[in-house]
């Protein structure tokens, strides 16, 4: 008898996991994330725990990855399979690569290390075009060489479904009212500036929006820029952990600011779902970045 009712029971959780599956692929969308992840998690199995126990509570389609030191391909398919990815690509496996993983195919179409300050992977999920990167970290006017790289490269290879992602080092002029009164965050990169002459994060004594603004300019849209408000529920770096911090330190955020984007272009900017910038307590200890994610309307059914 406690055995035939045991084997009914696993049969309705069978039932309920199938029903489960099916209303998520009937729901017709992709939730994608990107992360900057600090150096590869600097080896720190803890990290990397943590941060596969919140992929695994997200339940992404696709994640980009951003400071994959230290990785081979090997390693990102394993680090995929602990949240459910069995598609990974890396762009290289020296310095500071990026890469993606899918639960569904990926197609590689193109890895760029040239010309760029760590490079550009472009590859193919289902009917789109995705595009990761991570812009130089130290020159606005090496990021505005590398954005209109990609836009020139978009334009030429005609990918109208395409998102671009990962950490541009960049500032949107969506957030310009929010970064402006940003004293602290401004006195703080020029006195990097200064004493380092021969790169420069401000453009002159201001923040610089050109590199933001050549893919705006280019119809790709900033939908994070659009939907979130108060601006500060924005900002993507840094997490208190860089500074040792706790979550809700006053000190944070007066040095904010958003770094980390998804851009879309035109035809998928009308099929977002939901965006988020995932700056709370539970992502404290990971990374010095924020994740942040897009959900869209699938345009393949």
């Amino acid at each position: 008898m406690l055995k035939n009712v045991c084997v009914k029971i696993l049969a309705l959780i069978s039932l309920f996991s199938l029903a489960f599956s099916v209303r998520a692929q009937e729901s017709g969308t992709l939730k994608i994330i990107s992360y900057n992840i600090w150096n590869g998690f600097e080896k720190q199995q803890d990290r990397k725990d943590k941060f596969s126990d919140w992929m695994r509570k997200e339940q992404p389609d696709i994640v980009a990855l951003q400071e994959l030191v230290d990785f081979k391909q090997a390693d990102l398919a394993q680090l995929a399979k602990t949240y459910g990815h069995t598609y990974t690509v890396l762009l290289k496996e020296q310095g500071y690569p990026v890469g993606i993983s899918s639960r569904y195919p990926i197609r590689l179409v193109k890895a760029q290390v040239d010309q760029f300050w760590h490079g550009m992977l472009h590859v193919k999920i289902k009917n789109l075009d995705l595009i990761v990167t991570h812009l130089s970290p130290f020159s606005w006017k090496y990021r505005l060489g590398e954005a209109r790289q990609i836009v020139e490269y978009v334009k030429n290879n005609r990918l109208d479904s395409c998102i671009i992602m990962g950490d541009l080092n960049a500032y949107s002029p969506l957030d310009a009212i929010w970064l402006e009164t940003q004293s602290v965050l401004k006195t703080n990169l020029a006195k990097w500036d200064q004493e380092h002459p021969q790169y420069g994060n401000m453009n002159g004594s201001r923040f610089d929006y050109r590199v933001l603004s050549t893919f705006l300019a280019a119809g790709f849209d900033d939908c994070i820029g659009r939907y979130v408000f108060p601006e500060i529920k924005r900002a993507s770096y840094p997490a208190a952990t860089l500074y040792n911090w706790k979550w809700g330190d006053s000190r944070l955020a007066g040095v904010s600011e958003r770094l980390d984007y998804i851009l879309l272009s035109d035809p998928l900017a009308s099929h977002v779902k939901q965006v988020e910038v995932h700056n709370g307590p539970a992502l404290e200890g990971i990374s010095d970045h924020y994740p942040v994610s897009v959900v869209i309307d699938q345009l393949e059914k």
